[in-house]
């Protein structure tokens, strides 16, 4: 299985890269998503942009792999990204976003021994945590199409499933807004 961290959005509400930001006392988002999922996974191979690429790699070092988007869907979504992980050969993809950053590895590995599910928390459904199998041909297929929507992806393409969870629900706060960390 391969972690897949989301980390090539553009953070337009967040008003600074979300992926490298760093709360106090904390390491940056995505050091913290790369580490939950060196655990439970053979390889993590992160997705960023053109503008924190090269920043994400000097945070991650060789504890993963970085890549951008694949030509023409670079900024496309979280689904361009899938697209670039099945492109490397990743068939399994355990799917986590960066700006979670209260999240654990514990939910993590709840996830990853349910395939073709994403988590559900207090009624919730987090698409961007998800653990799911697929290849190159099939994502290529649904981005060539048109279709961007993560959460139609994967119900829609992939037939994934809500894996129900009991968890406390600030675990599962994406920060979206600097003001909401």
């Amino acid at each position: 299985m391969i972690g897949l961290v989301l980390a090539g959005g553009q953070s337009r509400r967040f008003g600074v890269d979300k992926a490298t930001y760093a709360l106090p006392g904390h390491p940056a988002n995505v050091v913290s998503a790369v580490k939950r999922l060196l655990p439970l996974c053979e390889q993590v191979i992160v997705v960023a942009n053109p503008a924190n690429q090269r920043q994400i790699q000097a945070l991650v070092g060789d504890r993963a792999t970085v890549i951008l988007d694949p030509e023409p869907f670079l900024g496309e979504g979280p689904v361009a990204g899938i697209l670039a992980a099945s492109q490397s050969g990743a068939k399994e993809l355990l799917l986590s976003p960066c700006d979670y950053p209260n999240l654990t590895t514990q939910s993590m590995r709840v996830l990853a021994g349910q395939p073709m599910r994403y988590l559900q928390v207090a009624g919730k459904n987090h698409y961007t945590l998800a653990h799911f199998q697929t290849d190159q041909e099939t994502v290529q297929a649904w981005l060539s199409g048109g279709q961007r929507r993560l959460q139609d992806f994967l119900k829609g393409a992939l037939h994934c499933q809500p894996l129900v969870i009991n968890a406390d629900p600030k675990e599962f706060t994406n920060y979206n807004q600097r003001s909401s960390v």
